[in-house]
């Protein structure tokens, strides 16, 4: 069934809550706030804040995708063309409300994607990659309070991102060695995390085949190009105005931000 991006009239004052913690820079108390009922409904909020900044006039370049274990239903959101940058990026220091930081590895898109379930959707998804890319997301909630905020509104806040730095990569050849994968987190040059197959999901590739059919359900196919990052391997750093992060994945590539 499709999302529905009609906004229920409960979620409006979500909708310009959102609106204006994005536009003032600021943030707002989850407590006060009306929760989305299904993940159909945090959809349509992301859909309404998306028009209000028209940020989907063409399909969106980036998106981000998750899911709790590898039976739970995954979450997605697309990301606004003005928050995926290359690396290295650097950020003014007003940037965001909080610098939280996720290591991840992204697939890139060489050929468009559909959901049309061929005899085998998994090896159609995987001959539509170009590459895999060493990304850094910014986790920016527009919560006063990230604890307090239910998953349904942290995915009606378009997933609380705040920026996606894409880095480097190498050509997709099919498979990756997940299990063996080192992912490596420096903060201003020293080591702060580092871990060996560290993503709890495994092989990442249901996840693009999922997102194929939930970004089919909202619009167009996701184009050549598409980056489709997937989630942390070195779970959520916070960091500082003033820090560099460098995210290395060995045998991948890697991406770097600066936070000024």
């Amino acid at each position: 069934m499709a999302p529905r991006l009609s906004l229920p009239d409960y979620l409006a004052p979500l909708r310009d809550a959102l609106i204006e913690a994005r536009r003032s820079h600021t943030t707002v108390d989850p407590r006060a706030l009306p929760v989305p009922q299904s993940d159909a409904d945090a959809y349509a909020v992301q859909h309404a804040v998306a028009e209000a900044y028209d940020w989907f006039g063409p399909p969106a370049k980036a998106w981000k995708v998750g899911a709790a274990s590898r039976t739970a239903t995954p979450s997605a959101a697309p990301l606004p063309a003005s928050s995926v940058v290359e690396s290295p990026a650097t950020f003014p220091r007003s940037t965001f409300n909080r610098i939280l930081i996720e290591g991840e590895i992204a697939f890139r898109l060489r050929a468009p994607l559909r959901a049309e379930v061929p005899d085998d959707m998994l090896e159609a998804v995987s001959a539509s990659i170009g590459d895999v890319v060493v990304t850094i997301e910014v986790v920016d909630p527009r919560y006063s309070d990230l604890d307090a905020a239910a998953p349904a509104l942290r995915l009606a806040d378009q997933g609380l991102n705040g920026a996606l730095v894409v880095g480097s990569g190498v050509p997709w050849r099919g498979s990756l060695d997940w299990s063996a994968q080192v992912a490596i987190l420096r903060q201003n040059g020293n080591v702060v995390r580092q871990t060996r197959g560290g993503h709890p999901l495994g092989d990442l590739l249901f996840l693009v085949e999922w997102l194929a059919g939930h970004a089919q359900q909202r619009g167009p196919s996701l184009p050549a190009g598409t980056v489709i990052t997937a989630g942390t391997w070195i779970g959520v750093f916070e960091a500082a105005a003033g820090d560099t992060i460098d995210v290395e994945f060995p045998g991948v590539g890697r991406a770097s931000a600066r936070f000024d």
